[in-house]
């Protein structure tokens, strides 16, 4: 899924941004960039040779169109460099790009750099790792000892503020969109943390569709899968690499847990099937959550690279719910009290969004 560019220009279509915004091949074979999908979408005035210049750093990537025009896109930071001359270059560059995207019908543009104003990595990995110690006791003393104090622990880990945070941001971000009509152009410095997470965020807030278990799943490959998070390094499969080891994608669907639990009717999926993807995000047998990128996973699954000596990979996709579960199991996955939004005209869609109350102990 989003593979192919039929598959983005579908999605295009689905979303109708394919006026304003084209899937572009440039990428084909990787031999632009490693980190990127082979497709990908960008605003139709942007020229292809654009792309290259820079490896795909400093590219504005179309991610999903509201239903008033509005777009959220997002953008991995240039290299930084020391050289005056090269750095000169990319301002030149930026400027260009900025210029692309804030002329007519791309007038109004918020930028959220998630880099530098919102959370860092290591408050996530920090939070965590205090807020899964209260779960790992070792004995019934320490048990009791713990219970009594349990909220004020919970609350110290600081886990649930960040998820507060995010829920608030992706919130902000959401309003912007739909009440101000602003597109939003998300900065981060490989785009493929925080960026993957909130942008996930606001399309499940503002699209029925991603609520469904069909597009849930689509929204998980568009944004985490063929949008480059390092699965491989963040979940430290390997046992290599500690320091790169960071939830992001547990915090991400703790996050979804809130929605769903506040609002059961709109989520055709339930909390069961978050848990299921969680544990299969550490079972090493899925392709879907074991590589750093599309192209490392194409690499060793035999797509690309065919004269390698090596054995390709045989691994499972995840959405193959019949390898894991029989079928009467699976239905713990669908949500029965699921309400299915009905397909509305564009002048009826307006406050499709639900609210959203962040977690507090």
């Amino acid at each position: 899924m989003f593979d192919t560019l039929k598959d983005w220009c579908w999605e295009l279509e689905r979303t109708k941004g394919n006026m304003k915004y084209k899937a572009v091949s440039v990428n084909e074979g990787y031999k632009v960039c490693e980190r990127l999908p082979a497709y990908f979408v960008v605003p139709t005035p942007l020229p292809e040779e654009n792309v290259q210049r820079f490896q795909g750093h400093g590219i504005p990537i179309w991610c999903w169109s509201c239903h008033n025009g509005s777009a959220l896109l997002k953008m991995s930071a240039l290299p930084k460099e020391q050289d005056d001359g090269i750095l000169q270059i990319q301002k030149s560059f930026l400027d260009g790009v900025y210029k692309t995207i804030h002329r007519p019908p791309y007038e109004i543009v918020k930028t959220e750099d998630l880099s530098s104003n919102f959370l860092s990595l290591q408050e996530i990995q920090t939070a965590y790792s205090k807020f899964k110690q209260l779960f790992l006791i070792d004995n019934s003393t320490e048990f009791w000892d713990t219970d009594i104090k349990w909220f004020s622990l919970l609350e110290s880990s600081s886990w649930l503020d960040i998820i507060r945070r995010c829920l608030k941001k992706a919130i902000e971000i959401t309003e912007c969109m739909e009440a101000q009509n602003m597109n939003v152009l998300l900065l981060e410095e490989n785009a493929s943390d925080l960026c993957c997470l909130i942008s996930s965020l606001v399309q499940l807030m503002m699209d029925p569709h991603c609520r469904t278990r069909i597009g849930f799943q689509s929204l998980i490959q568009k944004e985490w899968v063929m949008g480059g998070h390092c699965f491989l390094d963040r979940c430290n499969h390997l046992r290599q690499n500690d320091k790169e080891e960071v939830p992001v994608f547990l915090l991400f669907l703790d996050c979804v847990w809130q929605l769903v639990h506040q609002h059961p009717p709109a989520f055709e999926f339930t909390e069961t099937y978050l848990t299921v993807l969680s544990d299969s995000l550490y079972i090493p047998i899925f392709s879907t959550f074991f590589f750093n990128s599309p192209h490392q996973k194409d690499t060793n699954m035999g797509r690309e690279g065919q004269d390698t000596q090596s054995k390709p990979l045989n691994l499972l996709t995840v959405w193959d719910w019949s390898v894991q579960f029989e079928p009467k199991a699976q239905t713990l996955l669908k949500n029965p009290l699921y309400v299915e939004k009905p397909k509305l005209d564009k002048g009826q869609r307006k406050g499709m969004r639900f609210k959203v109350r962040c977690p507090h102990v």
